[in-house]
């Protein structure tokens, strides 16, 4: 999601769900915008990655796979050595 750019715009909203809106946002720390926001952002999957994302997420995928796995801190500590 671009947080750089953002477009201001004013909703009519039923009293009783804002003020729930209101309530929720609250008991998260977080303003109604944001609340709203982030709410929005989940139920259209606006934060999908685009496809270079999600190539690099396969590509680091991919490594992880290549990687020297250790069961132990002191396993990894003898090969450091």
């Amino acid at each position: 999601m671009n947080t750089l750019v953002k477009k201001t715009t004013s909703l009519r909203l039923n009293l009783e769900l804002y003020q729930l809106i209101e309530q929720l946002a609250k008991r998260e720390n977080r303003s109604v915008n944001n609340y709203i926001e982030t709410l929005l952002v989940k139920a259209t999957n606006f934060d999908t990655p685009n496809a270079e994302t999600r190539q690099a997420i396969e590509d680091l995928n991919a490594e992880k796979k290549s990687l020297k796995r250790y069961s132990s801190a002191k396993e990894l500590l003898n090969d450091l050595d």
